[in-house]
């Protein structure tokens, strides 16, 4: 990811990108989607059950103790976080890179949330600490792998689920997942979403985990610009250690 930094970035807008923006993308495009590209190679006709597909995939999901993913986005969606890499703890513990956009510049950080704080580290200058408590008004991250407050709470949220492919992910065999997130679920998450939310998702056919999500975040209020957001999780259950910097 580049990594370029025009002018210091204010900390209230480094928490709000972080914690308001990756944890909560992940969490809303857990059950978001766009118009079906980039699952790979193209998929044979559904024959899945589509509404259990996702219930297995709750029940999976919540049992993780650890998590990692990447994030993308394509266009411009109106959220700060343009990408990232993120190995999360159940308890909340993270540790990864974000990249924000602000005023137009790029910006990429280090972030490490461990214990009662959380540091974030830009290209230039040292570690910067603030309170838990602090960051977790804007957004708590410990709610993504929470059984009652994450992924696998809001993949049995979702309307109309539809069967729409077997696909590879990753190389491994998937099922592509169409669904409808009622803006409640949602609209608490991320500021700006006022509307349902469209999506797909694909999940492992062999462990029911959830692979990969495509989503296409809606403007924000009385319009905008709009752009997809790609997540793709990458481990499960790692040994993850995390520690506060030196």
């Amino acid at each position: 990811m580049p990594r370029l930094l025009a002018r210091r970035v204010p900390l209230t807008g480094v928490l709000r990108a972080l914690l308001a923006g990756t944890m909560a993308a992940t969490v809303m495009t857990a059950c978001s989607g766009g118009d079906g590209g980039g699952g790979g190679g193209g998929g044979a006709g559904p024959a899945f059950d589509a509404a259990d597909t996702l219930r297995r995939s709750s029940a999976a999901m919540a049992g993780l103790k650890s998590i990692g993913f990447t994030m993308t986005t394509e266009g411009k969606p109106p959220i700060m976080v343009r990408g990232g890499e993120m190995k999360l703890l159940r308890g909340g513990d993270a540790d990864g890179t974000v990249t924000v956009e602000q005023s137009g510049q790029r910006v990429e950080m280090e972030i490490v949330a461990s214990g009662d704080s959380v540091y974030i580290k830009a290209v230039t200058g040292g570690w910067r600490k603030v309170p838990r408590a602090m960051a977790a008004t804007l957004y708590d991250p410990s709610a993504v792998l929470d059984p009652e407050r994450g992924i696998s709470k809001l993949l049995t949220t979702v309307t109309g689920p539809r069967a729409e492919a077997t696909e590879k992910v990753g190389g491994k065999e998937a099922r592509r997942v169409g669904v409808t997130l009622p803006k409640a679920a949602v609209g608490g998450l991320i500021p700006g979403v006022d509307s349902d939310v469209k999506g797909q998702v694909w999940v492992s056919t062999a462990d029911h985990r959830l692979l990969k999500v495509r989503g296409d975040v809606p403007p924000a209020a009385g319009g905008g610009d709009r752009g997809s957001v790609i997540i793709t999780f990458t481990e499960f259950d790692a040994p993850y250690t995390i520690k506060a910097p030196a």
